[in-house]
Protein backbone atom coordinates (compact mmCIF):
# COMPACT_ATOMS: atom_id res chain seq x y z
CA UNK A 1 0.00 0.00 0.00
CA UNK A 2 2.62 2.33 0.54
CA UNK A 3 4.84 1.50 -2.02
CA UNK A 4 1.78 2.40 -4.17
CA UNK A 5 1.24 5.85 -2.25
CA UNK A 6 4.88 6.67 -3.33
CA UNK A 7 4.59 5.64 -6.64
CA UNK A 8 1.36 7.89 -7.01
CA UNK A 9 3.46 10.74 -5.56
CA UNK A 10 6.62 10.16 -7.94
CA UNK A 11 4.04 9.84 -11.30
CA UNK A 12 3.23 13.58 -10.40
CA UNK A 13 6.65 14.40 -11.81
CA UNK A 14 6.35 13.83 -15.09
CA UNK A 15 9.23 15.85 -16.22
CA UNK A 16 11.73 16.67 -13.64
CA UNK A 17 13.55 18.74 -15.34
CA UNK A 18 11.18 21.78 -15.78
CA UNK A 19 9.15 20.94 -13.15
CA UNK A 20 11.95 21.13 -10.70
CA UNK A 21 13.23 24.27 -12.27
CA UNK A 22 9.63 26.21 -12.11
CA UNK A 23 9.28 24.73 -8.08
CA UNK A 24 12.83 25.91 -7.09
CA UNK A 25 12.12 29.47 -9.27
CA UNK A 26 8.85 29.89 -7.86
CA UNK A 27 9.59 28.81 -4.22
CA UNK A 28 12.45 31.39 -4.40
CA UNK A 29 10.44 34.21 -5.52
CA UNK A 30 7.92 33.27 -2.50
CA UNK A 31 10.42 32.93 -0.30
CA UNK A 32 11.53 36.80 -1.37
CA UNK A 33 8.57 37.89 -0.83
CA UNK A 34 7.93 36.47 3.27
CA UNK A 35 11.65 37.58 3.92
CA UNK A 36 10.29 41.36 2.42
CA UNK A 37 6.95 40.62 4.34
CA UNK A 38 8.53 39.78 7.96
CA UNK A 39 11.28 42.23 7.92
CA UNK A 40 8.41 45.08 7.47
CA UNK A 41 6.54 42.92 10.25
CA UNK A 42 9.75 42.93 12.40
CA UNK A 43 11.40 46.59 11.65
CA UNK A 44 9.09 48.38 14.13
CA UNK A 45 9.47 45.46 16.68
CA UNK A 46 13.52 45.49 16.51
CA UNK A 47 13.22 49.40 16.13
CA UNK A 48 11.98 49.09 19.71
CA UNK A 49 14.67 46.81 21.01
CA UNK A 50 17.39 48.97 21.26
CA UNK A 51 15.02 52.25 22.97
CA UNK A 52 16.57 53.29 25.82
CA UNK A 53 13.75 52.52 27.87
CA UNK A 54 13.68 49.27 29.33
CA UNK A 55 10.30 48.58 29.89
CA UNK A 56 9.56 49.20 25.78
CA UNK A 57 12.61 46.71 25.50
CA UNK A 58 10.90 44.21 27.40
CA UNK A 59 7.63 44.39 25.72
CA UNK A 60 9.35 44.55 22.01
CA UNK A 61 11.57 41.36 22.80
CA UNK A 62 7.97 39.75 24.10
CA UNK A 63 6.39 40.46 21.33
CA UNK A 64 9.38 39.56 19.03
CA UNK A 65 9.49 36.02 20.53
CA UNK A 66 5.11 35.67 20.12
CA UNK A 67 5.92 36.78 16.70
CA UNK A 68 8.42 34.19 16.03
CA UNK A 69 6.15 31.44 17.88
CA UNK A 70 3.01 32.04 15.60
CA UNK A 71 4.99 33.09 12.46
CA UNK A 72 7.67 30.55 11.48
CA UNK A 73 5.25 27.47 11.21
CA UNK A 74 2.55 29.71 9.85
CA UNK A 75 5.28 30.38 7.30
CA UNK A 76 6.60 25.92 6.99
CA UNK A 77 2.97 25.31 6.10
CA UNK A 78 2.05 27.99 3.54
CA UNK A 79 5.40 27.06 2.15
CA UNK A 80 4.61 23.39 2.49
CA UNK A 81 1.49 24.05 0.83
CA UNK A 82 2.45 26.02 -1.80
CA UNK A 83 4.87 23.42 -2.95
CA UNK A 84 2.26 20.66 -3.14
CA UNK A 85 0.27 23.35 -5.37
CA UNK A 86 3.35 24.26 -7.59
CA UNK A 87 3.66 20.14 -7.98
CA UNK A 88 0.20 19.85 -9.08
CA UNK A 89 0.29 23.10 -10.98
CA UNK A 90 3.39 22.14 -13.05
CA UNK A 91 1.97 18.67 -13.43
CA UNK A 92 -1.20 19.46 -15.31
CA UNK A 93 1.39 21.60 -17.57
CA UNK A 94 4.34 19.20 -17.81
CA UNK A 95 2.02 16.36 -18.26
CA UNK A 96 0.42 17.42 -21.80
CA UNK A 97 3.68 18.84 -22.76
CA UNK A 98 4.92 14.91 -22.63
CA UNK A 99 2.37 14.05 -24.71
CA UNK A 100 2.71 16.48 -27.48
CA UNK A 101 6.38 15.52 -27.19
CA UNK A 102 5.47 11.82 -28.11
CA UNK A 103 2.84 12.40 -30.74
CA UNK A 104 5.67 14.78 -32.43
CA UNK A 105 7.61 12.22 -32.46
CA UNK A 106 5.22 9.46 -33.96
CA UNK A 107 4.33 12.38 -36.55
CA UNK A 108 8.36 12.65 -37.35
CA UNK A 109 8.30 8.74 -37.77
CA UNK A 110 5.31 9.25 -40.23
CA UNK A 111 2.84 7.59 -37.92
CA UNK A 112 -0.86 9.97 -38.31
CA UNK A 113 -2.84 7.32 -35.94
CA UNK A 114 -1.64 8.81 -32.54
CA UNK A 115 -3.11 11.59 -31.55
CA UNK A 116 -3.29 14.01 -28.07
CA UNK A 117 -5.50 12.96 -25.24
CA UNK A 118 -5.62 15.05 -21.92
CA UNK A 119 -6.74 14.26 -18.55
CA UNK A 120 -9.29 16.21 -16.96
CA UNK A 121 -7.71 18.37 -15.14
CA UNK A 122 -4.98 19.30 -17.44
CA UNK A 123 -4.18 22.61 -19.27
CA UNK A 124 -3.34 23.10 -22.96
CA UNK A 125 -6.69 21.68 -23.74
CA UNK A 126 -6.97 24.36 -26.99
CA UNK A 127 -3.26 23.77 -27.96
CA UNK A 128 -4.16 20.14 -27.86
CA UNK A 129 -7.18 20.62 -30.04
CA UNK A 130 -5.00 22.30 -32.49
CA UNK A 131 -2.72 19.47 -32.77
CA UNK A 132 -5.38 16.91 -32.85
CA UNK A 133 -6.54 19.00 -36.03
CA UNK A 134 -3.41 19.67 -37.72
CA UNK A 135 -3.11 15.27 -37.47
CA UNK A 136 -6.71 15.39 -39.40
CA UNK A 137 -5.61 18.23 -41.91
CA UNK A 138 -2.70 15.89 -42.98
CA UNK A 139 -4.02 12.44 -42.93
CA UNK A 140 -6.98 14.29 -45.13
CA UNK A 141 -4.12 15.52 -47.00
CA UNK A 142 -2.19 12.05 -47.49
CA UNK A 143 -5.65 10.16 -47.98
CA UNK A 144 -6.29 12.32 -51.03
CA UNK A 145 -2.81 11.99 -52.03
CA UNK A 146 -2.73 8.16 -51.32
CA UNK A 147 -6.47 7.87 -53.32
CA UNK A 148 -5.22 10.32 -56.08
CA UNK A 149 -1.74 7.89 -56.42
CA UNK A 150 -3.70 4.57 -56.58
CA UNK A 151 -5.92 5.60 -59.28
CA UNK A 152 -2.90 6.96 -61.55
CA UNK A 153 -1.38 3.37 -60.71
CA UNK A 154 -4.64 1.83 -61.57
CA UNK A 155 -4.99 3.70 -64.78
CA UNK A 156 -1.37 2.86 -65.79
CA UNK A 157 -1.93 -0.76 -65.16
CA UNK A 158 -4.73 -0.46 -67.54
CA UNK A 159 -3.33 0.95 -70.43
CA UNK A 160 -0.80 -1.09 -69.92
CA UNK A 161 -3.03 -4.04 -70.41
CA UNK A 162 -4.73 -2.55 -73.63
CA UNK A 163 -1.34 -1.78 -75.15
CA UNK A 164 -1.25 -4.55 -77.77
CA UNK A 165 -5.69 -3.49 -78.09
CA UNK A 166 -3.88 0.04 -79.13
CA UNK A 167 -3.77 0.31 -82.92
CA UNK A 168 -4.18 3.87 -83.88
CA UNK A 169 -2.15 7.01 -82.56
CA UNK A 170 -5.03 8.42 -81.97
CA UNK A 171 -6.04 5.42 -79.04
CA UNK A 172 -2.27 5.79 -77.45
CA UNK A 173 -3.20 9.40 -77.32
CA UNK A 174 -5.87 9.25 -75.87
CA UNK A 175 -5.06 6.11 -72.94
CA UNK A 176 -1.80 9.14 -72.21
CA UNK A 177 -3.94 12.20 -71.84
CA UNK A 178 -6.06 9.72 -69.10
CA UNK A 179 -2.99 8.84 -67.45
CA UNK A 180 -1.71 12.69 -67.28
CA UNK A 181 -4.82 13.43 -66.16
CA UNK A 182 -4.47 11.16 -63.06
CA UNK A 183 -1.00 12.60 -62.52
CA UNK A 184 -2.16 15.71 -62.17
CA UNK A 185 -4.94 15.19 -59.71
CA UNK A 186 -2.17 13.37 -57.48
CA UNK A 187 -0.11 16.87 -58.15
CA UNK A 188 -2.90 18.84 -57.31
CA UNK A 189 -3.39 17.16 -53.88
CA UNK A 190 0.27 17.28 -53.08
CA UNK A 191 0.47 20.94 -54.02
CA UNK A 192 -1.30 21.86 -50.84
CA UNK A 193 1.83 20.63 -48.98
CA UNK A 194 4.63 23.06 -48.41
CA UNK A 195 8.01 21.99 -47.92
CA UNK A 196 10.77 23.84 -46.18
CA UNK A 197 13.69 23.99 -48.82
CA UNK A 198 16.83 22.55 -47.84
CA UNK A 199 19.95 24.37 -48.18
Amino acid sequence: MEKQYIRKIRNYIVDGDIQIRIIVLNLFYMSAMAIFIVILIFYPVVYNMFSEDLEVQYRSAQTFIMIIKQLIPALLVILGLYTLHQIIITHRICGPLVNFTHTFSKLAEGDLTRKVYLRQGDYLKKECQKINEMIDGLSGILKRVMTDHQKLITSLEDAMSHVQDIDTKERIASSLEMLRNDARYVTESLSIVKLRKEN
